[in-house]
């Protein structure tokens, strides 16, 4: 399978990146300092690197074009943010899929954040989900814009997955519980090395195609 990554050298990028090497997988790694991936991974017969900023169209039509299947992304925005831009760069990314790739299936990060029918009202999520909106700049706005985003990929002949993501941590890899908000398994933590294995697995299993399940380990509040 050939997947374009964005997100790369973030945590959860950097954990999910040899696996899916490991895996056989060729990758497209889309980054703005490529020199952050270790030198093997940058060696690697089965990587191609594209240079290039969120913001750069011509970078982003080149990393498209590489003729992967498969679009993974692990970037967001960081706390505290600041305007828009994570929303602006997905929006133009997935008005640029249909005419410069072969990308049919997105995986795309998101968080507690964004909400759909399928969740329940806790005050656990209610308590989390206000201190990020009353201190997180405009990161509360930008997971709901990125995540609108993602899921009206559907109209598009698109199939997309939203893995919202809590408190990440690290650590080795644990069993993941994939659920809704509220349903009692819908714990505050989860490691990142679960993440990567998480996304690596659906990528063949297709259990969440447009769907938006929380990620958490069992056991952890």
């Amino acid at each position: 399978m050939h997947i374009l990554v964005f997100g790369g050298t973030g945590n959860c990028g950097q954990a999910f990146v040899p696996d899916a090497l490991h895996a056989g997988h060729h990758l497209t790694l889309y980054a703005r300092s490529p020199s952050k991936f270790p030198q093997d991974v940058q060696d690697h017969a089965n990587v191609s690197v594209v240079q290039g900023e969120f913001t750069d169209v011509e970078a982003l039509k080149e990393a498209l074009s590489k003729g992967a299947e498969v679009l993974v992304s692990f970037a967001g925005p960081e706390l505290p943010s600041k305007g828009m831009f994570m929303t602006e760069f997905y929006e133009r990314l997935y008005q640029l899929v249909p005419d410069y790739s072969s990308i049919r299936r997105c995986i795309v990060l998101s968080t507690a954040s964004f909400k759909v029918p399928e969740d329940t009202e806790t005050w656990k999520w209610w308590i989390v989900i206000s201190m990020i909106s009353l201190l997180g700049g405009t990161c509360y706005q930008e997971i709901n814009g990125l995540s609108r985003a993602t899921s009206s990929l559907g109209g598009n002949d698109i199939q997309w997955t939203l893995f919202r993501v809590p408190n990440l941590t690290g650590g080795e890899a644990k069993p993941v519980q994939a659920s809704y908000l509220g349903d009692g398994t819908d714990g505050l933590f989860v490691t990142r090395k679960s993440v990567a294995i998480w996304v690596l697995q659906e990528l063949e299993e297709k259990k969440w195609v447009d769907k938006a399940p929380c990620l958490s380990n069992p056991g952890w509040i």
